[in-house]
């Protein structure tokens, strides 16, 4: 059943708002962090952009096991099936755990190795190590924040994960300014500083957003037996429609750390320019991942109730959602590029190959963002997780990844000309490919009734 326009605007806005809000906050705290570490010269700066990069990494697996547990949890919402949300949420927390363990123990035990594999600079090696052993820690309140949040906006709980943002953003600016810069008595530690900041944020975080979604009655109040009164099946249930989705992000995060390490053999001063770019673009993304996230919940319930042509409908609106604010969104990075670098404390070298990646990010934004709607907002809320797996893992790993490694590494092409090379290699095959797969309607597949 299709819904009107204002019913679908205040459905959207409803859940898009605190999540883009909530990411906003979390794109500034990097913002805030690079634009800090920037005033202490290029080499900091990227030096923590690489060590960044390994938390990254833990992010984006993060992701995609809650993005996996997502499609059961929105469908099950849609049901009315409390226990098979909270049997869902049981095996997400075990799988988050055990992810963050295993990223926490890499980083403190070869932090060097890790941050090796982006640069030979032995300086920018040691101080990244030593930002990456601290930053280690805060892995696991991470993942128990992603496990409690993906289950609250699962059920339309968004404002406590945004409270929870928030919070944390507050912590992470009060100490990044103390501790990297020694004000008001505090020792001056530099990226070591910046790093026990991101950990005092990240145990903010998760403290809150527990906090309240256990005293405000949310679905997070789950008797430890029901989550974890699962069988074999359920988990290989789960494994079998959730683990394409988590292995898919986990290939797109090794992929962008291949890009990564590719504009780190370029040059010290091509990854600083690729890490400030990196934060303005997750600043502007905000409002394209509220719009995801308010896809999948919305199609996801949809899909769990048994309305298809809902969710037909709203995937179709999101989509014109999504290429209307990336123009938008767009034109403002373009005009606004000048002043915004200016605030970088980086040297005109960097600044200016930074300029040129930005007009690049902005000019192709449409085409960057339609593939992402589709696969994180509409083909996994409809239970279809294996299609964006396997052409997200043949542009990548058969088209972006070679072609920008021979335009950097071999033809020597500038960072900007590189930059473009690497987007346009994906993104046309994908938009291409997706579009077929999404008009063929064969991405709705209804997943609560698989898992007993």
């Amino acid at each position: 059943m299709k819904t009107t326009s204002r019913s679908f605007t205040r459905r959207m806005l409803a859940i898009a708002v605190p999540v883009a809000l909530q990411n906003l906050l979390f794109s500034s705290f990097t913002l805030i962090d690079t634009v800090m570490i920037g005033a202490l010269g290029d080499l900091p700066l990227a030096a923590v952009g690489m060590a960044g990069k390994w938390t990254f990494f833990s992010t984006v697996v993060f992701f995609g096991l809650s993005s996996g547990a997502s499609v059961f949890m929105s469908q099950y919402f849609g049901a009315g099936d409390t226990r098979g949300i909270h049997r869902t949420y049981g095996v997400l927390c075990i799988g988050e755990m055990l992810a963050a363990l295993v990223f926490m123990l890499a980083g403190l035990l070869v932090p060097e190795r890790i941050i090796g594999f982006f640069t030979k600079d032995p300086a920018a090696v040691e101080l990244g190590a030593k930002y990456l052993r601290i930053i280690a820690i805060s892995y696991p309140f991470s993942a128990l924040f992603k496990s409690g949040s993906t289950l609250l906006q699962s059920t339309q709980r968004v404002v406590i994960p945004f409270i929870g943002a928030a919070c944390s953003v507050a912590v992470n600016v009060t100490f990044n300014a103390l501790l990297i810069f020694g004000l008001l008595g505090f020792p001056a530690l530099g990226v070591q500083g910046a790093a026990i900041a991101s950990l005092m944020a990240a145990v903010v975080n998760a403290a809150v957003v527990y906090g309240l979604g256990l005293t405000r009655g949310t679905l997070l109040r789950a008797k430890l037996r029901d989550m974890l009164d699962v069988t074999p099946k359920f988990v290989l249930d789960f494994l079998r429609i959730g683990a394409p989705a988590m292995l898919n992000e986990t290939i797109w995060a090794m992929g962008n750390l291949a890009y990564s390490s590719i504009f780190g053999h370029m040059s010290t001063g091509a990854y600083a320019a690729i890490t400030v770019v990196k934060s303005i673009e997750d600043l502007t993304s905000v409002a394209f991942m509220g719009m995801y996230s308010s896809c999948s919940v919305m199609i996801g319930s949809m899909v769990g109730r048994g309305d298809l042509d809902g969710a037909r409908d709203c995937a179709r609106r999101h989509l014109y959602l999504i290429v209307g604010s990336s123009l938008l969104v767009g034109g403002i990075v373009i005009a606004l590029r000048g002043p915004i670098l200016s605030i970088f404390g980086v040297s005109p070298a960097v600044r200016a190959d930074a300029k040129g990646v930005l007009l690049i990010y902005a000019l192709e934004m449409a085409l960057r963002n339609i593939p992402a709607m589709m696969v994180m907002g509409i083909f996994r809320a409809g239970g279809d997780t294996r299609f964006g797996l396997v052409i997200d893992s043949v542009s990548l790993v058969l088209l972006g990844i070679p072609a920008t490694a021979v335009a950097g590494l071999v033809l020597g092409l500038s960072v900007p000309a590189t930059y473009l090379v690497m987007y346009l290699f994906e993104d046309i095959f994908k938009v291409i490919v997706y579009g077929t797969h999404m008009k063929r309607d064969k991405w709705i597949k209804p997943v609560t009734g698989a898992m007993r």
